[in-house]
């Protein structure tokens, strides 16, 4: 279950405040001026790994990563309508090309309606959310303080289903969940200095978000030897031409 995979996967979340108990800078770290905010931004995301469980036990990869795709296009509106950017024709153009290149790598089936095709697009809603509360409420703590606060939620229910549902893992089970938790919640604390420092241009920075389609194209060749048909390399081309229009929306937005 989600909460068995984030119980073993918490000494990696908890390394970060004990580093800053450590160095000394925990306090500092993370005061913030408003709990309400971070605590908020903590719950809204406890759903997700709950979310995310569900949804690739009933659906194809290829269609959770291309659903998983329509975050920018939330993002967009998000920035138009809260952040008051300016979207120029270059966030336009890598929406767009990033959309048609993700379909022409991952190749999604779609044979039939899934109802679980909503849960995905809720959850894309939901993450993209706390990262606009990130970008918008970026003065009152710091992104340390904003990724400890928004872990404490989702790891303290996780402690309390695990207590009433325990689970007993092998060493290299336990092995994978900690490399994966790592990798998590790296990527977490990453995204949240992206976002909390990305003041003008919160949407040309999630535009970036197509790029993991390429990243995971290049894992599957060179670590699990999965050969791309031409459908596939075109799609990647297009995805690597929509992340060089994004960093040249990023400036047209920061002037």
């Amino acid at each position: 279950k989600f909460y068995h995979f984030v119980f073993y996967g918490t000494p990696a979340y908890l390394s970060v405040p004990l580093f800053l108990l450590f160095t000394g800078n925990f306090k500092s770290k993370l005061k913030t001026t408003n709990y309400f905010i971070p605590l908020l931004r903590s719950l809204i995301f406890a759903p997700m790994p709950l979310l995310t469980f569900i949804s690739l036990k009933n659906m194809s990869l290829p269609e959770y990563t291309t659903l998983n795709m329509s975050a920018p296009i939330v993002a967009s509106f998000y920035a138009f309508f809260l952040l008051k950017e300016k979207i120029n024709i270059y966030l336009i153009l890598s929406l767009l090309l990033g959309s048609i290149g993700v379909l022409f790598v991952v190749q999604p089936g779609f044979d039939s309606f899934n109802p679980f095709f909503l849960l995905v697009i809720f959850s894309t809603f939901l993450i993209t959310t706390t990262t606009i509360i990130v970008n918008k409420y970026n003065h009152i703590t710091s992104p340390v303080g904003y990724f400890v606060y928004g872990g404490t939620i989702v790891h303290l229910l996780s402690f309390i289903l695990f207590i009433y549902d325990p689970l007993k893992i092998n060493i290299t089970v336990f092995g994978l969940i900690t490399i994966s938790s790592i990798l998590i919640n790296s990527a977490m604390l990453f995204m949240t200095f992206a976002f909390q420092r990305s003041q003008k241009y919160y949407s040309s920075i999630f535009c970036l978000v197509y790029l993991q389609i390429l990243w995971s194209m290049l894992v599957g060749y060179f670590v699990f030897n999965e050969y791309l048909n031409v459908y596939a390399i075109f799609g990647a081309f297009l995805i690597i031409i929509s992340g060089i229009l994004s960093v040249r929306g990023q400036y047209k937005q920061v002037n």
